[in-house]
């Protein structure tokens, strides 16, 4: 699943991982506003964290509980604990073979 993500929204996951799972809309915004590498703007952000579920949801096992949930009057988003072990690991492997995982999102595979 996270080599199908966009390279923003693999960013946005990868830190609310990093944070332990749970992190605030308002903390994600603001770590990718002025990212050096990956900067994400304000208006764009909450598009990076839809695509997670929507790309779950493709490619994903039917049946499977959500990777990333909200709760919208908190405005957290989290992963519970036992799946944030595994992404940490596939964030690992991702380091270690980048090749592996989505390159630019407009190149088509022939």
């Amino acid at each position: 699943m996270i080599a199908s993500l966009m390279p923003g929204a693999r960013a946005v996951l990868r830190r609310i991982t990093d944070l332990g799972g749970t992190a605030s809309f308002d903390e994600v915004q603001q770590y990718f506003a002025d990212h050096p590498t990956t900067p994400i703007t304000k208006p764009r952000i909450g598009g990076a964290l839809t695509s997670i579920p929507a790309v779950q949801r493709r490619v994903g096992p039917a049946g499977s509980s959500r990777l990333l949930q909200r709760d919208e009057r908190a405005r957290l988003y989290h992963i519970d604990q036992v799946l944030v072990e595994g992404l940490r690991q596939a964030f690992a492997i991702a380091d270690a073979r980048p090749d592996l995982l989505r390159g630019d999102p407009t190149a088509r595979a022939t």
